[in-house]
């Protein structure tokens, strides 16, 4: 399905009934990443949301526009718009997803139910990533550049998890005939904006959610300063463990993921049923 906004086409899932958890995904992918924890979700009483963010999946825009992550933000709300959800929802972001997420609840706190925050940070780059990231988008986007090199090294830091869970991946990078649709997407990315002096505004319940070897954005430190600085985070919610536990691990490792968010969504009714029968 497709939402008009802002000289783009925003292309969104809307699978199963009940209370509405709205997903954004990592850089380089698109909605589908959610496909190994979707099922989980709608059974247990979900309507699942995912939004591709400009410049990936099926979302059409122009890749020399510029735009940020408050614009992301803002497609999201066009898309709820469009689906008559006024009230809040649970947003659940992974890196670039989480981004996208903490401004959300900044601009629409009315809207905002919960975080589900994975692999993702507040701050704002540093100059030394600012510059490596604007190094990888020309050779990400030159269409005459070997893609394949680059792809298969950073893959075990964007996804992680094994070689099997990577593949998938690589395979549509390769394939993908527009690699130039993604150059506005690398300088959002590039120089995103500081936004962890205003973590203290957002006061919904959050879980923050990192893997334990994750070596890109989301590391401890980044998890760590959100879980301190989020009111509604109770320390860092969930390490998924293990050697292959990446940046990924949404999509690497969807049981222990869905166990935990599924844990906090239903730890948050109870007290919402709680407080209503009170």
């Amino acid at each position: 399905m497709l939402v008009h906004r802002d000289h783009a086409d925003i292309h969104f899932t809307d699978t199963g009934a009940g209370r509405p958890v709205v997903l954004s995904h990592g850089f380089l992918m698109d909605g589908t990443m959610f496909d190994r924890t979707r099922d989980a979700f709608v059974e247990n009483g979900f309507r699942v949301i995912t939004v591709d963010a400009r410049g990936f999946g099926g979302t059409e825009t122009d890749p020399t526009r510029s735009f940020t992550y408050w614009d992301l933000a803002d497609d999201i709300a066009a898309v709820l718009d469009h689906l008559a959800i006024p009230g809040p929802v649970t947003l659940g972001g992974m890196s670039q997803g989480g981004y996208t997420s903490l401004r959300f609840a900044l601009r629409y706190p009315d809207r905002t139910k919960a975080l589900i925050l994975a692999s993702t940070a507040a701050r704002a780059n540093t100059a030394d990533e600012t510059a490596q990231y604007r190094a990888m988008a020309g050779a990400w986007t030159d269409p005459q550049a070997l893609l394949e090199p680059q792809a298969r090294a950073l893959a075990p830091l964007l996804i992680g998890g094994l070689p099997e869970d990577q593949e998938p991946w690589i395979t549509r990078w390769l394939s993908d005939p527009h690699r130039t649709r993604t150059t506005a997407s690398w300088e959002t990315l590039a120089t995103r904006d500081e936004i962890t002096h205003r973590l203290h505004e957002i006061d919904c319940p959050a879980l923050v959610l990192r893997g334990h070897a994750d070596q890109a954005g989301g590391t401890a430190d980044d998890a760590s300063a959100l879980a301190e600085r989020l009111p509604g985070a109770a320390g860092v919610s969930s390490v998924i463990a293990g050697p292959t536990a990446g940046h990924g691990v949404w999509w690497t490792h969807p049981r222990a993921v869905a166990h935990c968010t599924l844990a906090f969504l239903h730890t948050l009714n109870t007290t919402e049923q709680s407080r209503a029968s009170a």
